[in-house]
């Protein structure tokens, strides 16, 4: 057999049914049988952008994103988000040739054929290089079986393109497996003893219960002891925003008042797959005075931001419900009220947000932005996905309800995400509605994506917060600095609406907050790509950052 035909057959075996690229010479036999094969190849137009749609892949699928990218040029332009990976936890292949041996002046050859494989060493969970071609099934599948296993990440794979077009007389090929390590049964039971005898325990959830898949479980376990949950904003879909026991998205000053008192006030808080990243806790302004039980599949994360009281390694799926067991043995005390308690607290909190709501002198605020998109877009199961920037702080109060998935970055914080992450999960989910929400800046890395969608009949609505501004950075710079200077945080005017129908799509522009909702009512109604440049007031700051800093206006 060739070893394009053997390398399909293994990832086949692997469950792959998208693989994300550039197109290039060097990787052409792959690409080529993979069609044949049918397994679909989605093209992008940058390389950041192929890696970004595998890890949006990775995370609506819960499979690993696969990543085939040329030497060079290539690979390195996926470096960014195999980084982002890495970090927030996405499962990923990445896959690429390098170019070895020769005259050492051929297309994409570096001076060191190790190059490539020194670069993903910081930013992978593994390397791997096939110099033999009959390894490439079992390279496959450890690079499945390690990108699953532990805390979720990329894993790097190279080939040599002088293997690329070589015969293969046997190639052995293994099944992967997943392992996650496991609570003891007595670190489940010292926990339970202490949820069990709290006076007000709060459960914390991070994503990495969304990773386990556990996410019944966290709300059985929160119903069970009628405790508040309040989660991270990576998070924000584990939960539905409107479930009696929801206390909000925890970032500190930054995030839900509701989520800010029953913290402060908790003896016991139990957060569970979550890192404590610093804009994941509104710079560390996140209030935890009780005892803190803090569950993570990764040791690293395990008590770098905030000290626990108990510290337990562990899949939060396996942690869950071995903890819903040991509860139901014991006399648990049944914290009555809790109900009512928050639906008071909500009642505050929209009190003190209609202070900020009020006054609509001046441009479109970005509240303004959020608050109509979320009426307009009700249909069941919407994919919300967020870019970086001040949107995407203004979305962190924004409701999320049984189904939908918000899906953004707070570790990281790579800018790009939104458009390319928005046209694979239109392209995944052709029936669902999907929403990417990014600023001008961001759209302006990776926009051009939206010709993707139109080539391969995807849909996903793109709202653009068009400010003409990096306008997070200037509300830094402020804070930071006492003023804003023009140079580094300005952009310049661009019609997105006339860009996106060169592309192909529909544009839509808004300068009025008259004409907000039926603008995105008419991009919800159509049937194609569509991007709603939204020209917002140049001035404002996020609410959850006026919060948080204290101030009102640029």
């Amino acid at each position: 057999m060739l070893f394009p035909d053997v390398f399909i057959d293994s990832l086949l075996s692997g469950g792959v049914d998208y693989v994300f690229t550039v197109a290039a010479e060097n990787i052409m036999p792959l690409l080529r049988a993979l069609t044949f094969h049918g397994i679909h190849v989605i093209n992008a137009k940058f390389e950041p952008s192929m890696g970004f749609m595998g890890l949006v892949y990775s995370r609506l699928s819960s499979r690993p994103g696969v990543i085939i990218a040329t030497a060079g040029p290539g690979v390195f332009g996926a470096i960014s988000p195999t980084a982002q990976a890495f970090i927030e936890g996405d499962p990923m292949v990445i896959i690429a040739t390098v170019v070895r041996d020769g005259r050492g002046t051929q297309m994409h050859q570096l001076p060191s054929d190790d190059a490539q494989l020194m670069a993903f060493k910081p930013i992978t969970k593994a390397t791997f290089r096939i110099n033999n071609p009959e390894e490439v099934g079992d390279v496959l599948m450890k690079a499945f079986s390690i990108a699953l296993s532990g805390k979720p990440g990329p894993v790097y794979v190279e080939i040599p393109l002088d293997i690329v077009n070589s015969d293969v007389e046997h190639a052995a090929k293994q099944q992967y497996n997943i392992e996650r390590p496991l609570a003891s049964d007595e670190e489940v039971a010292e926990v339970a003893d202490l949820l069990a005898e709290a006076e007000y325990p709060v459960i914390l959830v991070g994503r990495g219960v969304r990773i386990a898949n556990a996410e019944k479980l966290v709300i059985r376990l929160a119903e069970l002891l009628n405790s508040p949950i309040v989660t991270t904003v990576m998070a924000k879909d584990v939960i539905p925003s409107n479930h009696r026991l929801y206390a909000g998205v925890a970032v500190g000053k930054a995030g839900s008042m509701v989520a800010h008192e029953v913290l402060s006030k908790a003896d016991v808080i139990m957060a569970v797959g979550n890192r404590f990243s610093e804009i994941g806790t509104g710079r560390y302004s996140l209030d935890i005075r009780g005892k803190l039980i803090h569950v993570n599949v990764d040791p690293y994360d395990l008590g770098r931001a905030y000290k626990p009281h108990i510290s337990i390694l562990s899949d939060a799926h396996y942690f869950l419900e071995k903890l819903l067991q040991e509860l139901r043995k014991r006399n648990i005390r049944r914290r009555e009220g809790i109900p009512g308690e928050l639906r008071r607290l909500w009642s505050l909190e929209n009190e003190d947000l209609d202070k900020y709501y009020t006054g609509l002198s001046g441009g479109i605020k970005p509240w303004e932005v959020i608050k109509a998109v979320r009426s307009v877009f009700v249909r069941k199961n919407t994919v919300f996905i967020g870019d970086v920037g001040a949107h995407r702080i203004e979305s962190f109060l924004m409701p999320i309800y049984e189904g939908e998935r918000y899906i953004t970055t707070t570790s990281y914080v790579s800018m790009g995400l939104a458009v390319p992450g928005a046209v694979v999960a239109s392209i995944m989910y052709p029936d669902r509605d999907v929403v990417g929400l990014v600023g001008d800046g961001g759209f302006l890395m990776t926009g051009l994506e939206v010709s993707t969608a139109v080539q391969y009949g995807a849909k996903p609505k793109i709202v653009v917060f068009n400010d003409s501004a990096y306008r997070v950075l200037g509300v830094y710079e402020k804070v930071r600095f006492g003023g804003v200077t023009d140079e580094l945080v300005r952009l310049p005017q661009v019609n997105f609406a006339m860009l996106a129908e060169s592309l192909g799509a529909k544009g839509v522009v808004v300068h009025d907050r008259s004409e907000l909702i039926s603008a995105l009512e008419e991009a919800l109604n159509t049937d194609k790509a569509c991007v709603v440049d939204v020209h917002i007031d140049q001035k404002a700051i996020p609410i959850p950052y006026q919060r948080l800093y204290g101030i009102s206006t640029l």
